[in-house]
């Protein structure tokens, strides 16, 4: 599958490796706890919601489940870093 492409404003769906991420998901660490909600992809990275604009890496995604994306385990070096826009 195609890895994402840069950010474009009128996208609300980027397909990935484990599934298609769409604005609005709910973003769930491997623990079980909300990281936060999807705004938008941006090359390699998941960019959420709100102030600071934290993001995850693409290959942070263990798998889609309906409107959640599940984190793996086994951690990034990005992860939890605030974006710069």
């Amino acid at each position: 599958m195609a890895s994402p492409s840069a950010f474009d404003s009128a996208q609300t769906s980027w397909p990935t490796e484990s599934g298609v991420v769409k604005k609005g998901m709910t973003v769930i660490a491997a623990d079980g706890g909300v990281i936060g909600v999807v705004d938008h992809v941006d090359g390699q990275e998941v960019i959420l919601e709100g102030e600071g604009a934290s993001f995850v890496a693409v290959s942070e995604i263990d798998g889609v489940d309906g409107d959640r994306i599940l984190l793996s385990p086994r951690g990034d070096a990005t992860f939890g870093l605030g974006a710069e826009p």
